[in-house]
């Protein structure tokens, strides 16, 4: 009976221990789960529109593509909607990754189209020029970058570059409105947004001489002043130096007189005639 009652013992013991450790268990994740749980219950949510997929620019938003997201009521974007309804049919003009709020900033104008032609601004314009590896800076020149265009007189007699427009923007390279993964692509045209008096001077560019493109950061706001105009200097001919001439000489009198004195004599005068 001793050896029975010891192994009953330790095996209450051991059950007891288990048990124990579980009711600690148990409570310890209790007490940590309510400050979470308190907060919760203290932080105001409210719904937003948010991207159910990946979103690319251009692309029309619909019911499939968005959902709605619980947010904090305190920490809502600037310009978030709260039903769907209300951004069904507008483009995107920005890239956007799944989870992201809809911001009425990242959305074209009602009505303004789909792709391309919904991420003009209002006033500009969009216009493909050619390029190849040298002008389109080896295939780093892509979606959403900036660059400055140079213009080459190779007309003239001595090649002179000068740059003509500063920081423009590069709307899609090729057919494209954005590069996914970021690696450098060698294109035949590049589109740039251009205000339509910089679109009429780049066509007369284009048609006169080659260009360059030069990629810029896009945080450099210094714009170079324009160069000054060459200074036209007039040449005027050397004055002559003076010649001296010689003066006409005085002519000689007709005729002279002599007056000759003798002594206590009075004066006698003879007249002669020049030769």
């Amino acid at each position: 009976m001793k050896k029975y009652g010891t192994i009953i013992a330790l095996g209450l013991a051991v059950l007891f221990g288990v048990l124990a450790v579980v009711l600690v268990n148990r409570w310890m994740s209790t007490k940590a789960s309510a400050p979470q749980e308190e907060a919760r219950g203290q932080m105001a949510l409210t719904k937003i529109v948010v991207a159910a997929a990946n979103l690319n620019i251009g692309t029309r938003l619909s019911a499939d593509n968005l959902a709605l997201a619980e947010w904090p009521k305190a920490n809502v974007p600037q310009g978030a909607f709260s039903e769907i309804s209300q951004v069904e049919g507008r483009v995107v003009v920005s890239k956007m990754i799944a989870g992201t709020p809809i911001r009425a900033a990242e959305l074209a104008a009602p009505g303004s189209g789909a792709g391309l032609v919904a991420t003009i601004k209002p006033g500009m314009r969009a216009m493909a020029i050619r390029v190849d590896e040298v002008v389109g800076v080896g295939g780093f020149i892509m979606p959403n970058t900036f660059v400055d265009v140079i213009e080459i007189d190779s007309q003239s007699p001595t090649s002179r570059a000068r740059t003509i427009l500063e920081k423009v923007e590069v709307l899609a390279i090729a057919q494209e409105t954005y590069n996914e993964d970021g690696k450098p692509k060698i294109v035949r045209t590049v589109t740039l947004e251009l205000s339509p008096q910089d679109a009429e001077r780049m066509a007369q560019t284009t048609h006169k001489g080659p260009i360059q493109l030069v990629l810029r950061n896009p945080l450099d706001e210094v714009v170079e002043p324009p160069a000054p105009a060459p200074r036209v200097v007039e040449r005027r001919p050397a004055p002559r130096p003076a010649v001296a001439r010689p003066r006409p000489a005085a002519p000689a009198p007709s005729s002279f007189e002599v007056e000759v004195i003798r002594g206590e004599k009075p004066a006698e005068s003879y007249r002669f005639q020049s030769k």
